[in-house]
């Protein structure tokens, strides 16, 4: 069992994890390196040998009356700050981490969230051409199992390492549908999900539509791309869908963003003291009216530019309100290859409203009935 050291180096990668649900085997990356410095000096402090902290580790580890591991000791800490976010990954779960922020994602293709109500995952969306699609998951459903293991009392991110696995292995799901239980075997594999997707609606295909299914790498330039082409097309307005987009790289959200808004604030971070600073970018406005589709699958980066344009009013948001992750994560890799990950800030949009658990309401909220894209499409005729 290793002991936790009276020095210990750690480095401090500052991000914003930008992540509205957990993907069982697809947790968008976090999205933008700050920077990098050694921190050595705070941990001496904090775990010297009169601490507080480093007395009762050494007390329990030498007098509880089993063995205890390191590792229980850490995790029980972390999770008693009651923050979904804040997570201690071994080093296994930390190469997974790994290879997620490079973009390698192995698993079913869907994002959860939890449901309050019943304490369990809740299916917010399927990806399309995905194992969960084929396999018949719906939006809605309940995870109940994982391969016979209740999920009860787990948080998100202990559910998806228990659905996580390698690809072209099997995981059995316990859902519950419409008051029925079902058991949904589905083959894990590598996800490929097309960021965006672009079409011409309208009587006259003079209605742009485009749909960001995620802010992963490359998408900036990609959106770029098409407002200029739409542009060229001379389309007399656009519909920007980012419902169920869960977030994902902050740097490219802000490419995206420059698009849809003028050049100014894109968000406000908050510190625990209170103070606010600003994160600016360089933007033009849309040259054609816009309208934005958002729904409670919308979410972290999707949240942050759906409340710039609500707040430089650079287009009609309708649709439902978002999820609300609107906090910002620092991932501290630590010896032998163990990663911690913390809740340090909260973001705000320019007007600094709070995201954060409220979710970003929309211009125009549309009742059961009414389908999104319709409303979207009589809005810009008019």
């Amino acid at each position: 069992m290793h002991r936790i050291k009276n020095k210990i180096s750690v480095i401090l990668i500052v991000i914003f994890l930008l992540v509205g649900g957990y993907y069982l085997g697809i947790k968008y990356p976090p999205s933008r390196i700050i920077n990098i410095m050694h921190t050595q000096d705070g941990f001496e402090n904090l775990l010297d040998d009169h601490s507080l902290l480093k007395r009762t580790i050494d007390i329990i580890e030498t007098n509880f009356y089993k063995p205890i591991e390191e590792e229980d000791l850490i995790k029980g800490m972390v999770d008693s700050l009651n923050d979904p976010y804040s997570v201690f990954y071994n080093p296994e779960q930390t190469k997974q981490f790994q290879e997620e922020i490079q973009g390698k994602y192995t698993g079913i293709g869907v994002v959860i969230t939890k449901n309050e109500d019943l304490a369990l995952p809740e299916i917010v969306s399927v990806f399309p051409n995905s194992p969960a699609k084929e396999a018949g998951l719906q939006k809605g459903d309940i995870i109940v199992g994982v391969d016979g293991t209740q999920l009860a009392g787990l948080s998100l991110e202990e559910v998806a390492m228990k659905v996580k696995g390698k690809s072209g292995t099997e995981v059995e799901l316990k859902i519950k549908r419409n008051g029925e239980t079902l058991i949904v075997t589905v083959k894990r594999a590598e996800i490929h999900i097309p960021l965006v997707e672009v079409n011409y609606l309208g009587d006259d295909g003079k209605i742009g539509y485009l749909k960001i299914n995620m802010f992963s790498e490359g998408v900036g330039k990609q959106v770029a791309n098409i407002v200029k082409e739409m542009n060229e097309n001379n389309v007399k307005g656009i519909i920007l869908d980012l419902r169920d987009n869960p977030g994902g790289l902050l740097y490219e959200c802000e490419k995206v963003a420059g698009q849809f808004i003028p050049s100014g604030v894109l968000l406000w971070t908050k510190d625990r003291e209170g103070k606010t600073t600003p994160l600016r970018i360089s933007g033009h406005e849309p040259t054609v009216p816009m309208v934005v589709l958002i729904n409670k699958g919308t979410a972290s980066a999707a949240e942050i530019l759906a409340g710039a344009i609500k707040d430089y009013k650079t287009g009609t948001i309708i649709g439902e309100t978002t999820f609300g992750k609107g906090v910002i994560q620092k991932i501290f890799s630590l010896p032998g290859e163990y990663t911690l990950k913390i809740t340090v800030q909260e973001y705000l949009t320019p007007d600094k409203k709070e995201i954060n658990k409220k979710g970003v309401e929309p211009d125009i909220q549309l009742e059961e009935t009414e389908d999104p894209l319709d409303k979207a499409l009589e809005l810009l005729e008019e």
